[in-house]
């Protein structure tokens, strides 16, 4: 009987006893396989219950059931979850799909081979593989899904495919053992958070068709001295590069249409709205600078003094927060609002001259700046935020000018050197 027969055969008893081809499953050398609705092919679905692998597994390219041969094209979503004994995997270059964490949370695997055959490699498929240390991502896969190695810390070295084009969120999230990695000229888009935690990582390569850089992107990277942003990229996420506390330079190239680093300015800056959405150490603002977004300086320990331009007119959210170094900051006339923690936990700001256009002080600008012994509040404030100077044990004195209508919830809390406030309250 040939194995056309073989499989009419099988039908037939399954249809006489009203059962989908699709949900025979059976056991071959102690691996769970599911038959596909094509009824030619298979899926590997895990292991029998009670018997999780250890030590190596293959992954063959074909399996015998019933006298008929199935080749295996794809490994299930959880196939393997939570195998901590597995040491290696090698995986069969019939293989086209790795499922959503089919290898999730197996910390003693050390390696694995992923063959050509494959295109994609689902959401978590390694997630917590914490002892891999190398992964060569074939030049057949196209997306590498989101969180598919997060947590593997031990990952030193990835090779990522040259048809690989996008690079999904959280990717290689909290991998702090990858010290350098190139991203391919195939690659269009980097996730929000896809290499946040790498703190090992001292290079990377951005490949010039990046259209997009997610927000948090390279988030927590502290070993990251400095950065290319390619023409091609057209949109950077907030947050993208927030505590890369190593970071000395950020070059955007000549010819992109969004960015630009401008002469002597290692901040990125977006030309089509003005406004700084990222930073690093010893930046000049330009005079074009409308406005100073959220969290754009925000631990950059590094930076010591900043003279901030009279075309800016808002310091945002966070602006400086946790910049640690930061002794002196020139606040021009041209500023009419300092956001929520603009300034918080600057613990070495030592004064601050606030000019007479600000209006707002918002909730904990001045949040635990210890080294803050002088503080000048202009006529033009009309309301000091929550917690403004929460903790400014070096203040001994304040005035508040008579055009304050409005103080927050513990605004002067615990500045405990203060022996002099004047309010000169309205009539």
């Amino acid at each position: 009987m040939n194995i056309f027969h073989k499989v009419l055969s099988v039908l037939a008893k399954l249809t006489a006893n009203c059962i989908s081809a699709s949900a025979i499953k059976f056991t071959v050398d102690g691996v769970r396989y599911s038959v596909n609705d094509d009824n030619t092919t298979v899926t590997v679905a895990g292991y029998p219950s009670g018997s999780k692998p250890t030590g190596d597994l293959t992954i063959p390219e074909s399996v015998t059931y019933g006298g008929i041969s199935y080749p295996v094209t794809s490994i299930g979503d959880e196939a393997f979850d939570e195998c901590s004994s597995l040491t290696s995997v090698t995986i069969g270059n019939s293989v086209t799909s790795i499922g959503k964490g089919a290898f999730n949370g197996c910390s003693g695997l050390t390696s694995v081979t992923i063959p050509n055959s494959v295109t994609s490699i689902g959401d978590g498929a390694f997630r917590g593989c914490s002892g891999l240390t190398s992964v060569t991502i074939g030049n057949s896969v196209t997306e590498i899904g989101s969180g598919a190695f997060e947590g593997c810390s031990g990952l030193a070295s990835v090779i990522i495919g040259n048809s690989v084009t996008s690079i999904g969120g959280w990717a290689f999230s909290g991998c702090s053992g990858l010290t350098n990695v190139t991203i391919p000229n195939s690659v269009t888009s980097i996730g929000g958070w896809a290499f946040e935690g790498c703190s090992g990582l001292a290079s990377v390569i951005i490949g010039n068709s990046v259209t997009s850089i997610g927000g948090w992107a390279f988030s927590g990277c502290s070993g990251l001295t400095n950065v290319t942003i390619p023409n091609s990229v057209t949109s950077i996420g907030g947050w993208a590069f927030y505590g890369c506390s190593g970071l000395t330079s950020i070059k955007v190239e000549s010819a992109n249409s969004v960015y630009d680093s401008r002469e002597n300015c290692n901040a990125i800056i977006e030309t089509a709205t003005n406004t700084l959405i990222s930073g690093c150490k010893n930046t000049i603002i330009p005079n074009s600078v409308t406005s100073i977004g959220d969290g754009a300086f925000r631990d950059c320990s590094g930076l010591t003094s900043v003279n901030i331009p009279n075309s800016v007119t808002l310091i945002g959210s966070s602006a400086f927060e946790g910049c640690t170094s930061l002794t002196s900051v020139t606040i021009p006339n041209s500023v009419t609002s300092i956001g929520k923690g603009a300034f918080y936990e600057c613990s070495s700001l030592t004064s601050v001259n606030i000019p007479n256009s600000v209006t707002e002080i918002g909730d904990e600008a001045f949040y635990e700046c210890c080294g803050l012994t002088s503080v000048n509040i202009p006529n033009s404030v009309t309301s000091i935020g929550d917690r403004a100077f929460y903790e400014c044990s070096g203040l001994t004195s304040v005035n508040i000018p008579n055009s304050v209508t409005s103080i927050g919830d513990g605004a002067f809390y615990e500045c405990s050197g203060l022996t002099s406030v004047v309010w000169n309250v309205k009539n």
